[in-house]
Parts: structure tokens; C-alpha cells; sequence
């Protein structure tokens, strides 16, 4: 009888580490966005609808340096540079609206895009 309560209460504990683990970290991620992308300066893909309350992720594909500055809205631009081959970082967005943003070093070359926030 003792060996079947020690279960139950190791499967209660562990059900309850699950329900726990799903519900607290529970940032929406919506869709990743490469900086340097087939030997372009672009952003890919460079136009994207999400959510508000989604999480964008900018990763540094090719080409360093890259940033990601939000025209009037620094609270969602990424001023440093990213160089190392990978580097990420998340925005999210939490009001409704058309985000439009750009590469610093490379916007002269046409690396821009647009968020759409719903």
C-alpha cells in the first residue's frame, strides 16, 4: 500500500512540474527573421504579420555587422550590432500596428521590411 501512494504522489508531482512548465513560460513565439540571407543584405522573410503579444526573433545569418532599428519606436529596436555567425535576439510587440524596419549599416542597400502587428 505505501509502494502505491509513493507512485501516486511522484505522478502528481511530476503532472503538476508539466502543467506548471507549459503555462509559465508561455512567450509566443510567431516566426524567426534571418539578417543576411543567399549572399544579399536582406532581411528574410522581410515582410510579417503576427499577433500582438507575439515574439520575433532576429537571427544574424550572413554578412555582419546587423541591427534592427523601428522607425519612431525604440522601444522594439535592437541598436547593437550583431556579428557572430547565430546571434539572436527576441522584440515583442505589444501594440497593434505597421512596424517598419531596417539594418543601420545596410539600409542604404535596401535591407528594410515591415512588421504588421493584429
Amino acid at each position: 500500500m505505501k509502494q502505491i501512494l509513493h507512485w501516486s504522489q511522484r505522478c502528481l508531482v511530476v503532472c503538476i512540474l508539466l502543467i506548471f512548465c507549459f503555462f509559465w513560460g508561455s512567450t509566443a513565439y510567431a516566426i524567426e527573421i534571418l539578417m543576411g540571407s543567399e549572399g544579399m543584405l536582406v532581411f528574410e522573410p522581410c515582410e510579417v504579420t503576427v499577433n500582438v503579444g507575439d515574439t520575433v526573433t532576429f537571427r544574424n545569418n550572413e554578412l555582419p555587422p546587423h541591427n534592427m532599428m523601428v522607425a519612431d519606436h525604440p522601444e522594439y529596436s535592437h541598436s547593437e550590432l550583431a556579428f557572430a555567425p547565430g546571434e539572436s535576439f527576441d522584440v515583442t510587440f505589444d501594440k497593434a500596428g505597421d512596424y517598419r524596419f531596417q539594418c543601420d549599416p545596410h539600409a542604404g542597400a535596401g535591407m528594410i521590411g515591415v512588421i504588421h502587428v493584429e
